[in-house]
């Protein structure tokens, strides 16, 4: 029924003794399945990135889902935003999200989470378009527990719900950013609707710019705190979006061709020559940190002066985007 380096690759390494795995692997598989079914979202999809031109993933990773895996190749915009938005706006947030994407008429997709993530995947089933969900853990750990019926509904409405991970794999910070990754690279451009400084639809709006996809924002007022990180990216290249006509001349080239099949491809890196303008500030900092011969890992965040949570978000950034190496506890820069 799959692969066996996918069934292999859904046994967690400390399960058993090497030598066990190849009769081990199969029926713990089968397990999961079982548990997957009893989630009541249908019949898991199982697919290499590559299929979706997405090439640039960890090797041997995959993408699992339920749900109607067609939609991954029909135009679609990334809406993402704070899992708090201030209470005074959710209202007026939830009205703009069902009447303007609906006038837009794409794909919607999003993170799964609370707040603007929910408000997002609600509007397109309102208005009777697929969405995605991107989760950051494996599908037998979909969450947050309150959406787990939103997924249903998105699966039983013709999207679906995927991951990158493993079927059984908690979530955890890094894992969130390759997420936030995965919904930039499944869209033709991204849409922040409100973001505090400290957010991660900051690092989808990052992804989206390195992979050259337009970033709008819905700009909120000054003075509310969960809207300060997307009003700053309007001065770093996104736009102001009031209305889905905005939002039309933004994707305007990729919607204007008509094709289902996503530009997904990143341009190929030339040179070692990263410009820091390309990644986050955190990023850039660990990036000029970096040499081409191994260092401890240690060594290089002490020489960055990031703190320990900033240190691992940019690591991991960098690695996701291809632009380290990891040996062990040393690092260096990925050679070109």
């Amino acid at each position: 029924m799959f692969d066996p380096a996918f069934v292999d690759w859904n046994l967690p390494a400390t399960a058993c003794p090497p030598e066990e795995r190849p009769l081990q692997a199969p029926a713990h598989l089968a397990r999961q399945l079982a548990r997957l079914e009893r989630m009541g979202l249908g019949q898991p999809f199982v697919m290499r990135p590559s299929a979706l031109g997405l090439h640039w993933f960890p090797a041997g990773h995959w993408l699992v889902g339920c749900g109607n895996a067609e939609v991954l190749h029909q135009p679609s915009l990334a809406v993402v935003g704070t899992r708090s938005p201030a209470a005074d706006e959710e209202a007026a947030l939830s009205d703009w999200l069902n009447h303007e994407l609906s006038r837009l008429g794409l794909t919607v997709v999003s993170g799964g989470a609370r707040g603007i993530d929910t408000m997002a995947h609600r509007a397109a089933l309102r208005a009777g378009l697929p969405t995605v969900a991107v989760l950051a853990g494996g599908m037998l750990q979909a969450g947050p527990a309150q959406n787990r019926s939103l997924f249903a509904e998105i699966v039983a409405a013709g999207g679906c719900v995927l991951t990158e991970q493993p079927l059984g794999c908690r979530p955890f910070d890094t894992l969130f950013v390759a997420r936030n990754r995965t919904i930039a690279a499944l869209s033709l451009g991204t849409l922040v609707a409100r973001a505090p400084v400290q957010s991660g639809a900051l690092t989808t709006a990052g992804f989206a710019r390195r992979l050259q996809r337009p970033v709008g924002v819905l700009p909120g007022a000054p003075w509310e705190p969960s809207a300060a990180g997307s009003n700053g990216l309007l001065g770093r290249g996104a736009s102001a979006i009031t209305r889905a006509e905005e939002l039309a001349t933004l994707l305007g080239t990729a919607l204007a061709s008509g094709s289902r099949a996503l530009p997904l491809a990143p341009p190929a890196a030339q040179s070692v020559a990263v410009p820091t303008g390309a990644m986050s500030e955190a990023a850039g900092r660990l990036w000029a940190a970096l040499a081409a011969a191994w260092e401890e890992g240690d060594d290089v965040v002490r020489m960055s002066g990031l703190a320990g949570g900033e240190a691992l978000a940019a690591l991991t950034e960098l690695e996701l985007d291809g632009l380290l190496e990891r040996r062990g506890t040393q690092w260096r820069r990925a050679g070109r």
